[in-house]
């Protein structure tokens, strides 16, 4: 289950002056197969894109206001990277993309419907965008989990999409 842990980059941006470690608003970048997530501040992340040509899998990520205890997640950026998630042929991708779609669920960025075929009929969710007309419907599979290990993959997921309360940053 080692594989499911998102490790967090803790090194500093090699870029000088770089506004990572105080910017309100960055990209979080999620390494496959590795589940290594780097943060980068905009310049950095577009920069990185332009350079190597690829289309990373990766969200916004904005820092909590002081006293706000929940994580702030850009559900845009979520729904983005939901769909980058579909983009990988792996375990790891595939169970991340399942978990973000519970959340994109909950606020209802995408919707649940009955199967409609037998492929839709053996996965565990069947859901759209209930805002993009015609949209394609997406059936996903539950990843495999033992005993409380789903409770920890939610932690570790909302630990990746936002900074949690009073944790340092490094970049």
């Amino acid at each position: 289950m080692e594989a499911w842990r998102i490790h967090r980059e803790r090194g500093r941006c090699p870029e000088p002056a770089c506004p990572l470690p105080t910017a309100d608003e960055f990209f979080a970048v999620l390494e496959l197969p590795s589940c290594e997530r780097h943060d980068l501040c905009a310049t950095c992340f577009h920069r990185r894109v332009s350079q190597t040509g690829e289309s990373p899998i990766f969200w916004k990520a904005r820092r909590q206001e002081p006293g706000h205890r929940a994580p702030t997640i850009d559900l845009a950026s979520l729904r983005v990277l939901f769909d980058r998630l579909g983009e990988h042929d792996s375990d790891e991708a595939r169970g991340l993309r399942y978990f973000v779609a519970l959340l994109l669920l909950r606020k209802r960025v995408l919707r649940m419907v009955p199967a409609a075929n037998q492929t839709e009929e053996s996965a565990d969710l069947v859901v759209l965008d209930p805002k993009v007309p015609g949209s394609a419907r997406i059936a996903l599979v539950a990843p495999e989990l033992a005993g409380d290990r789903m409770a920890k993959l939610k932690d570790e997921l909302l630990a990746a999409l936002a900074e949690q309360e009073g944790a340092s940053h490094d970049g």
